[in-house]
C-alpha cells in the first residue's frame, strides 16, 4: 500500500509526506495497519503492529485500533488537541479491549500505536508498544519515544509490555509538551518492522537525502528491509517541513496569467455581444418597415380586383421585403446555431479547490477525467498538489438548475449519465435537485 501527497498547511511552512505498508518476504499477512486523515487546521499519521491473541486476529487487533483513532476525530474539532489525543488512545484501546472480551475468538490480542498529530505549526504525538516516532533535522536522528519492552537491552527478541486493548487501563506514552515545528524538520513513524532491522546510520542516509522526496524515501528504506531478508511487516510514515516560497511566487506567476486571459475572453465576449445586439436592430427596424408596406399593399388589393387590376410592380413591392425579411431570419438562425456550436466546442473548467487527501487518482474518479488530462491542463500544478490551491477540471459545463428540472432532464440535455453527475458532485440521486442549484457537468 502506498500512496503519497503535498500539502500547504499555512503561510509560513509547507508539509510533504509519503506512506508504506508491506507485509516483507517472509509473512504471509500483513497484520500492521497505517492510515492518514485531515483534521481542521491539521493531520493525523498513525500507524499500528497488530499481535495474535490466543486464535490469531493480530490484523484485526491494528486495524481496529486505526479506525477508532479516526473515529474519534471524524467531523469533530477539538479546541485542547493535546487532551483529544490522550482520549482518542484512550478509547482506542478501550474499544479493542470490549471486542476481545465480547467474542472470545479475539482474547487476548493487542496493538501497539505511533501516532502523530499536526497542527498548526505544532507537533503532538502518542505511543505504546515499540513503534516508533523520530525527529530528524539534516544529518541528526532522534529518537521521541520510549520502547515498551520487558527487556530493554535486548528490545528486538523481547516481549512488548503495553499494547493497546490488553488491558482495561494502560500507561502509554504521550508528550509532555508540543514541539514546535520549523523549516527543514522532519518526522519518521515506523513499526519494529523498520526499527529492528535498520540501524540508526540507515535510517538516517536516506532520510536526509535533500534530492529525494518523502514518498519516494519511503519506498526506499522498505526495500532496504526487505533485501535484509524482509522477515516481518514494516509500515512507516515521513513527513517533511519546508519553505512554501517558491510555491507562492508560482501561484503568483499563473493568477497574472490567468488574470489576463480572462480579461481577453471578457473583450471577446462583450464585442461579439454588441454585434448580435446591432445586428438585431437592425433587422427588426426593416422588419417593422417591411410590415408596414405589406399592410398598405393588402389595403389596396382589398379594393381592387386582384385578378384584372393587380400591377406587377406593386406586387414586387410587396413580395421583395417578405424575401427580404426570410434571408435575414435565415442569417440570424445560422448566426446562433455557429454560435452555439462554439459554445459547446470551446472547453470550460472548473476550479477545484484542493482539499487534505486529494490526489489525482481520486480526482481523476470523480470528474472522469484522466490523470494525465488533468496534468496536461495544469502542468507542474497538478504533480505537486497542495493543499488550499486550485486546479482546473475540464467539464462540459457549471449547469444552474432550473425549475422542476430533475436527473433525467439534466441527463438528457448534456447527454451525460446520471451516475457520473451525481459522482463529481458528490450528491446522492435521492437528493432531489433545487432551483438555482450550481451542477458540475463532467465530460463523458
Amino acid at each position: 500500500m502506498f500512496w503519497k501527497n503535498r500539502h500547504i498547511m499555512n503561510n509560513k511552512i509547507s508539509l510533504s509526506f509519503g506512506s508504506k505498508s508491506d507485509a516483507g518476504r517472509e509473512k504471509e499477512f500483513n497484520t500492521d495497519s497505517i492510515i492518514d486523515f485531515p483534521i481542521l487546521n491539521g493531520h493525523v499519521f498513525v500507524v499500528c503492529d497488530g499481535h495474535d491473541g490466543e486464535h490469531g486476529h493480530g490484523a484485526l487487533a491494528s486495524r481496529m485500533t486505526v479506525e477508532s483513532i479516526k473515529k474519534y476525530f471524524y467531523n469533530k474539532s477539538y479546541k485542547d488537541i493535546q487532551k483529544a489525543l490522550t482520549n482518542a488512545v484512550s478509547y482506542a484501546n478501550y474499544s479493542l479491549f470490549e471486542q476481545s472480551k465480547k467474542d472470545s475468538k479475539y482474547a487476548g490480542i493487542g496493538s501497539t500505536l505511533a501516532i502523530l498529530i499536526y497542527r498548526e505549526g505544532k507537533v503532538y504525538y502518542a505511543y505504546a508498544g515499540d513503534s516508533r516516532i523520530y525527529l530528524y533535522k539534516k544529518n541528526s536522528l532522534q529518537v521521541l519515544t520510549r520502547d515498551h519492552v520487558e527487556d530493554v537491552e535486548n528490545f528486538k527478541d523481547s516481549e512488548v509490555a503495553i499494547l493497546i486493548g490488553k488491558a482495561k487501563d494502560i500507561k502509554f506514552g504521550v508528550c509532555k509538551n508540543p514541539l514546535e515545528v520549523n523549516e527543514e524538520d522532519g518526522f519518521l513513524i515506523c513499526t519494529d518492522g523498520l526499527s529492528d532491522y535498520l540501524s540508526i546510520e540507515e535510517i538516517t542516509e536516506v532520510v536526509s537525502d535533500e534530492n529525494t522526496a518523502a514518498a519516494h524515501k519511503v519506498v526506499q528504506l522498505v526495500e532496504k528491509v526487505n533485501d535484509k531478508g524482509g522477515e516481518d511487516n514494516v509500515s512507516v510514515h515521513i513527513l517533511e517541513f519546508g519553505k512554501p516560497a517558491e510555491l507562492e511566487k508560482i501561484t503568483k506567476r499563473i493568477s497574472v496569467k490567468r488574470l489576463a486571459i480572462l480579461a481577453g475572453f471578457f473583450i471577446v465576449i462583450v464585442v461579439v455581444s454588441l454585434s448580435i445586439i446591432k445586428f438585431k436592430d437592425s433587422f427588426f427596424a426593416d422588419n417593422k418597415t417591411n410590415n408596414k408596406i405589406s399592410k398598405k399593399e393588402v389595403v389596396k388589393l382589398e379594393k381592387k380586383d386582384v385578378s384584372t387590376t393587380v400591377n406587377p410592380n406593386t406586387e414586387k413591392v410587396v413580395e421583395e421585403p417578405v424575401k427580404i425579411k426570410n434571408k435575414k431570419k435565415q442569417v440570424l438562425e445560422e448566426t446562433v446555431k455557429k454560435q452555439e456550436v462554439v459554445y459547446i466546442k470551446t472547453p470550460k473548467y472548473y476550479k477545484h479547490h484542493i482539499q487534505f487527501g486529494d490526489n489525482l487518482y481520486r480526482l481523476s474518479l470523480r470528474y472522469n477525467v484522466s490523470q494525465q488530462k488533468i496534468i496536461d491542463i495544469n502542468k507542474e500544478k497538478a504533480k505537486n498538489l497542495i493543499a488550499g490551491s486550485y486546479i482546473n477540471i475540464p467539464v462540459i459545463d457549471i449547469y444552474t438548475v432550473k425549475t422542476g428540472e430533475s436527473y433525467s432532464v439534466i441527463s438528457d440535455k448534456f447527454n451525460v449519465k446520471i451516475k457520473l453527475i451525481c459522482t463529481a458532485n458528490i450528491i446522492d440521486q435521492s437528493q432531489p435537485l433545487k432551483e438555482g442549484q450550481k451542477l458540475i457537468i463532467p465530460i463523458p
